[in-house]
């Protein structure tokens, strides 16, 4: 078992963690860089992993910086299933549409300071994603999770969504890897959501 960091490591936004066990990649959010000019930037950049190698996402609440990038990840290639509580999915399509409009805004307001000649980068001439792109997102949504009862993912990998603890959409996380009975590696942490057991 292999987990990675590629967001909310340096700072508090931008969740997104890989969980690699079993043969399967599991990604854990996938959140937009919120903040400072500096953080947003981050947003630009490549994921550290090639979003078609990412067999499920599993979507802990619907928080932008735990949703947000997920038009950007099924853009890139991402074909996976993503699974969530049916609230986070009702809740994640609100904002991923609104945050998309909020792209598109932004890109026309720097186009518009391109043609008068005012400094700009390049990369903020085109939204991050479109509300076509999050509208294509949406498709990738599969099961719907209750708390407390586990989905299976693959053979030998099962998930379990926990109830809330601090805030009224965070929940729990806990990741076991058993083998032969024995516990290999064991993962608490309060702001992710799901539980991962391998047997």
């Amino acid at each position: 078992m292999n987990i990675s960091f590629h967001g909310a490591d340096r700072n508090v936004t931008g969740s997104c963690h890989l969980l690699e066990c079993a043969g399967k990649r599991i990604l854990i959010d996938c959140g937009l860089y919120q903040g400072r000019k500096e953080i947003k930037e981050e947003n630009q950049k490549p994921f550290g992993f090639d979003p078609a190698s990412i067999d499920y996402l599993l979507l802990t609440h619907a928080h932008l910086d735990h949703c947000g990038r997920i038009p950007l990840l099924v853009k890139q290639g991402f074909n996976g299933e993503i699974i969530s509580t049916s609230a986070s999915f009702e809740l994640a399509r609100l904002i991923l549409l609104d945050s998309a409009g909020l792209q598109e805004e932004e890109a026309r307001y720097q186009q518009r300071r391109a043609k008068r000649g005012k400094k700009h980068k390049k990369e903020l001439l085109e939204p991050l994603y479109t509300i076509l792109d999050a509208l294509n997102s949406f498709e990738f949504f599969g099961r719907r999770s209750q708390y407390k009862k586990r989905i299976k993912l693959s053979e030998g990998i099962h998930a379990t969504f926990l109830m809330p603890v601090i805030y009224w959409d965070q929940q729990a996380f806990f990741s076991n890897l058993k083998r032969k009975g024995k516990n290999i590696v064991s993962f608490f942490q309060v702001i992710l959501a799901i539980a991962i057991a391998l047997f």
